[in-house]
């Protein structure tokens, strides 16, 4: 098969290219920016299965010029803008132009060519408040109160999806992803929030100290690979059952202690401790404490089964003694 992966050199991009690529698929790389070093050094062994283009989903034309001349069996649409609050306040159109837009750009070219199955990376901040409220979260059922105009603008996205599935017969789903924690975050310019493991990983390589908040934040973190699977079992299945599916690890990995223990492990020279009272952390903490979502549809369906916390640090671990320069 040939797939097509926008944001393909970002986060949930690049583990969903080199899963694709593991498996010997054909994949076409789309991303508005040119390829850092890292990424090029991922790819190198891969040759002639993966092509790179560089394009804007927010212009029409270069979406269409992307699907032109080329046999494009499924898509799956990673490109966002994930606004922090300053972009939010001072760059507005940006998180609408690419979340809302550039996803109907692409949707528009993938019915006209005939994909076969277009999947939507969407985002457990379409829950907002309902995050901090609730005991689990359920696709059809939790009230989705998005705050932030990335949660706002990926529920604009995702109910388009759904009404144009319905009213296209286009076979277009939705996954509402919890938080990542894995390998390839990194500072790609659409990110603002930077993990707190990535953040730990980066205090480990440098061999410096992280000063953790007093509060261990919990949430159901998710394995990035395990997003990667989760993905293209939505887009591998012969048919999908609904439109919207959570995926995440559904269940809590608690704090980040047993994180920081395994980095003391493999990087010696890192140390870390808990704030003193009235003592400023120096890890950026974006975290706060939510409800886990239920990833009951992705396991009845597809047997769906992330890895364990600990299987998961594994191989964070393992990619950043390969690749120290992706996050550094």
């Amino acid at each position: 098969m040939t797939i097509l992966v926008t944001g393909g050199a970002g986060y949930v991009g690049m583990n969903v290219v080199e899963a694709l690529l593991a498996r010997k698929d054909r994949v076409v790389l789309v991303d508005a920016g040119i390829l850092p070093a890292v990424v090029q050094q991922a790819l190198a062994p891969h040759g002639a299965l993966v092509e790179v283009i560089r394009a804007n989903i927010c212009d029409p034309a270069a979406v269409e010029q992307v699907f032109a001349g080329r046999h494009i069996d499924g898509v799956i649409h990673c490109a966002a803008v994930t606004a922090g609050p300053a972009r939010e306040a001072s760059d507005p159109a940006s998180s609408i132009e690419v979340n809302q837009n550039g996803t109907l750009n692409l949707l528009l070219a993938a019915r006209k060519h005939a994909v076969r199955r277009f999947v939507v990376t969407s985002s457990a901040a379409v829950y907002g408040e309902s995050l901090y409220r609730l005991q689990r979260l359920y696709e059809d059922i939790s009230p989705a109160v998005p705050v932030s105009l990335y949660g706002i603008t990926k529920f604009a996205a995702e109910r388009m999806c759904v009404r144009l599935r319905e009213l296209w017969s286009f076979d277009v789903v939705c996954a509402r992803l919890g938080t990542l924690v894995g390998p390839w975050e990194r500072a790609t310019g659409v990110r603002d929030n930077f993990g707190t493991h990535s953040q730990l990983a980066c205090f480990a390589l440098k061999g410096e100290t992280a000063i953790l908040p007093q509060h261990a934040v919990r949430r159901d973190w998710v394995y990035s690979r395990d997003v990667a699977v989760g993905l293209i079992m939505l887009l591998d299945a012969k048919a999908t059952r609904h439109a919207v599916y959570n995926l995440s690890a559904g269940g809590e990995w608690g704090g980040v202690e047993e994180w920081c223990e395994r980095l003391k492990a493999a990087y010696p020279r890192f140390s870390y401790r808990t704030a003193a009272a009235n003592e400023k952390p120096n890890i950026g903490y974006t975290d706060r404490d939510r409800c886990p979502l239920d990833i009951g549809r992705m396991v009845s369906e597809f047997g769906f089964k992330p890895h364990t916390t600990a299987e998961a640090y594994d191989g964070y671990l393992e990619w950043m003694g390969r690749m120290p320069s992706a996050l550094v």
